[in-house]
């Protein structure tokens, strides 16, 4: 099955490709005239335009329905293909995708356009003296850490009644042309307002004839890759860019004894089990209370064990299985050395826990890997996110009591941009302003009535 989606309409010349990961291979196709590609988006979106948000909104609804179900066929394909190349569990490609669908479902973009833009019909034409004008193209450059993780930049833009260039990863390329396939069924002038495909990523010309067409630019990827299209973004595009994140989390006292050890720990072991720790939401290191440190890592231990009994991990590549080798070693030295530290870890390398109560240069590449960090109370777990303040996203935040909202407040000032529930780190929804901007708003250009300029007849009434 191809990994692209270039719609019928449009006109431009395309040529093959063949996308490579490991020993998997699979064929696509590429626009060449990427100017005739432009015009052709370009009146798909004024076709799209037409569309009110709500039929957009219901569109999607119907699609994330049925890739609800893991046995719709569109949804069984892509999984058993998204396992094979990122060497994940098929279980956790499916809890991966049920995350990313779920959020997709009309209660919750509404929820979305309602936070962000107040009364979503904005998007339709002048609604209480004003409306919202999404761009005509949006290029977005996805990564492949998460499946599914595509969709939900994809359905902001069309949400906004954009037309969509959308380089898929190469890491993970099938599932963009797969929803886009189920799209196309339900409602097919969004997905013929799509076109899906794939360059590499030393391909220049490719990238610079794409960014041409866009008049709004996503990013996805390392800071080094998001560095080299933010640096060929002209003044007029908007650019928003999901760079390289970290996330931690925090148990305090009062949360321990409001909880219990037990359910903490099979919240953290959540947390660091989904998406086998590769997510930007996933948690680097959990820290917690000294007092109860050591008896929450024993029961994480118990904890990751059964996470991995209910969703086994994925297969290790090399490299991760020599970083993860060496990580373990230097923790055992480390707790060798100190009353305070332990190790446990699955005789392979499924689950590892460490107690450590020093902060180290944070290191590797997830594969469920609880680092537990003992400190002396919040404002010392606070301090302790200091360093990594540029890069901080997402905190479990296992905080009760008077200390919620003043340090919650601090991690706002710091840069974290969602508190979450420990055990629902891996789970965002749509509502949150992704990396802290406005994802949907953050697209549109805005048109107001002012007030002594409003109409003063139905003749004369802007049409909505």
């Amino acid at each position: 099955m191809s990994v692209s989606w270039i719609p019928a309409h449009v006109t431009g010349a395309t040529e093959p490709f063949t996308l490579t990961s490991g020993p998997h291979a699979w064929s696509g196709l590429r626009p060449v005239d990427w100017a005739a590609t432009g015009d052709d988006l370009r009146r798909a979106h004024e076709r799209l335009r037409e569309l009110p948000v709500r039929r957009i909104v219901a569109a999607v609804d119907v699609a994330a329905r049925r890739w609800a179900d893991r046995d719709f066929p569109e949804r069984r394909a892509a999984a058993v293909a998204v396992a094979a190349v990122t060497g994940m569990s098929a279980e956790t490609v499916d809890r991966a995708l049920d995350a990313e669908l779920g959020a997709l479902r009309a209660p919750s973009l509404f929820a979305a356009l309602r936070r962000e833009l107040g009364d979503p019909e904005v998007l339709d034409g002048f609604c209480g003296g004003t409306t919202a004008i999404g761009p005509r193209v949006v290029l977005a450059v996805f990564s492949g850490n998460v499946p599914g993780l595509p969709a939900r930049s994809l359905v902001r833009a069309l949400l906004v009644k954009a037309a969509v260039i959308a380089k898929v990863p190469a890491r993970e390329p099938n599932f963009t042309a797969a929803f886009l396939r189920t799209l196309h069924e339900v409602e097919p002038l969004l997905a013929d307002a799509v076109v899906a495909t794939y360059w590499d990523r030393d391909d220049d010309t490719a990238l610079s004839a794409a960014l041409e067409q866009a008049d709004a630019v996503v990013a996805y990827g390392s800071d080094q890759a998001c560095a080299a299209i933010r640096s060929r973004v002209a003044p007029h595009q908007v650019y928003e860019e999901h760079g390289h994140k970290l996330s931690f989390g925090v148990i305090d006292d009062e949360y321990f004894r409001l909880h219990g050890p037990v359910e903490v720990a099979r919240r953290i072991a959540a947390d660091c089990s989904d998406f086998d720790q590769h997510a930007c939401l996933s948690p680097q290191v959990y820290l917690v209370v000294a007092e109860h440190a050591r008896v929450v890592a024993e029961h994480v231990a118990h904890a990751m064990r059964a996470a991995a009994g209910d969703c086994p991990p994925g297969a290790v590549g090399d490299h991760d299985a020599t970083v993860l080798q060496h990580r373990r070693l230097v923790a055992e030295w480390r707790a060798a050395s100190s009353p305070t530290g332990g190790v446990w870890a699955s005789d392979g390398l499924e689950w590892t826990v460490v107690l450590d109560d020093a902060l180290l240069p944070l290191s590797g590449a997830g594969n469920r890997v609880a680092r537990i960090v003992a400190v002396p109370d919040v404002t010392a777990a606070v301090d302790a996110m200091r360093p990594y303040a540029r890069h901080l996203q997402n905190v479990g935040w296992g905080v009760a009591g008077a200390e919620f909202r003043r340090a919650a407040g601090e991690l706002a000032r710091l840069g974290a941009s969602r508190l979450a529930e420990p055990g629902t780190m891996g789970r965002a929804g749509m509502r949150w302003r992704h990396d802290g901007q406005p994802r949907i708003a953050g697209l549109l250009r805005w048109c107001d009535v002012e007030r002594g300029n409003r109409p003063t007849t139905a003749s004369d009434a802007v049409a909505r």
